[in-house]
């Protein structure tokens, strides 16, 4: 008992420099010029309420898509047990530095506690972050086509998203070829799953069990194909659910809402978000976005305003909850293991 306490000590310790880097961060980011001050203060804010609104529906709305996936792998925890772990992950991918890791981890962590598969909810979580990248690749792909039949080609969203879309179809045909043709995964993949089996708590796992689970989450793969589908067009979702709470966000601090600006900030955004070496790209989206939606005519001003209240609302506000929701998942004595 004393050993968890310790144990829980030093986690809290830890994550409360965490909270404390983000805050410094938050503040060190804030541009607050007497314009950009002027355009917050001038702004339409009750925009920015069916803004909140949407980000806060897509908490549940994402839990059951969650829960939806994990599924297809026989993991039925229910959507309203996977909620706090989805809210706690809003602060594991702020707080480490690969965003990933942080998910995965959290999960991994939660199943254990729940007495589930660890690798069939690592593999669960895996393609539900697959899902997330691939359908932003079609949302993405869908606006640069519009953003083209306009005359608004914007060549370093066209070359960042062609390196995206390598990696997701190399990735694709990787999952294809082990789940659903059941291609025995060589020592590498293996290696990297006995790690994420390690860090779910697992120390000893044989690979003949590895081996096995594979052929029997390909078999679920194969039968429950139409749910594989459907889980992208649930992604698309929730990109289209984030791409309107930006239209509303224009609409607060601009005053008119321009479409091709929308979708090519929204492009930018999640893009550098995804390919950025930073914690949720911090630094380098603020920096493109501001950019992308200032050669549509937007004055610099604005176009922080805008690009900083997008963040704030997607990515800053949810760490507070995210960080609650992971407290009381992994700093309590009595549920450590």
């Amino acid at each position: 008992m004393a050993l968890k306490t310790e144990r829980a000590s030093s986690k809290k310790i830890i994550f409360w420099l965490f909270l404390i880097v983000f805050i410094w961060l938050a503040i060190t980011r804030l541009d607050e010029t007497g314009h950009t001050l002027t355009i917050l203060a001038s702004g339409r804010w009750y925009w920015i309420v069916p803004a909140l609104i949407c980000q806060v529906a897509l908490f549940p709305f994402c839990s059951r898509y969650i829960d939806y996936v994990f599924r297809i792998f026989n993991i039925k925890l229910g959507w309203r047990k996977i909620f706090p772990v989805y809210v706690a992950s809003k602060f594991t991918n702020v707080a480490l530095p690969v965003a990933t890791f942080g998910t995965v981890g959290i999960f991994l962590r939660n199943s254990r506690k729940q007495q589930v598969s660890t690798l069939n909810t690592g593999i669960g979580i895996s393609l539900v972050m697959f899902f997330d990248v691939a359908a932003f690749v079609v949302v993405a792909l869908a606006s640069l086509g519009i953003l083209s039949l306009f005359g608004q080609t914007i060549t370093y969203l066209n070359i960042t998203l062609l390196i995206l879309i390598t990696i997701v179809l190399l990735a694709g045909f990787f999952i294809w070829k082990l789940l659903k043709e059941r291609t025995p995964p060589n020592k590498f993949v293996l290696w990297i799953i006995k790690r994420i089996a390690k860090l779910g708590g697992y120390k000893n796992v044989q690979i003949s069990e590895i081996e096995a689970i594979f052929a029997e989450v390909g078999a679920d793969v194969v039968k429950k194909s139409h749910e594989i589908w459907s889980s992208l067009w649930l992604a698309i979702a929730v990109h289209l659910i984030n791409m309107l709470t930006l239209g509303l966000i224009f609409l607060a601090f601009s005053g008119h809402l321009n479409i091709l600006a929308v979708l090519a900030a929204y492009t930018a955004g999640i893009l550098y978000t995804i390919v950025s070496i930073t914690p949720q790209g911090v630094g380098v989206v603020e920096t493109v976005m501001i950019a992308t939606i200032h050669s549509f005519g937007f004055d610099l001003s604005t176009a922080a305003v805008i690009t900083l209240v997008f963040r704030s609302i997607l990515y800053w506000l949810p760490v507070f909850p995210g960080f609650y929701a992971f407290s009381r998942l992994e700093l309590k004595p009595e549920q450590l293991v």
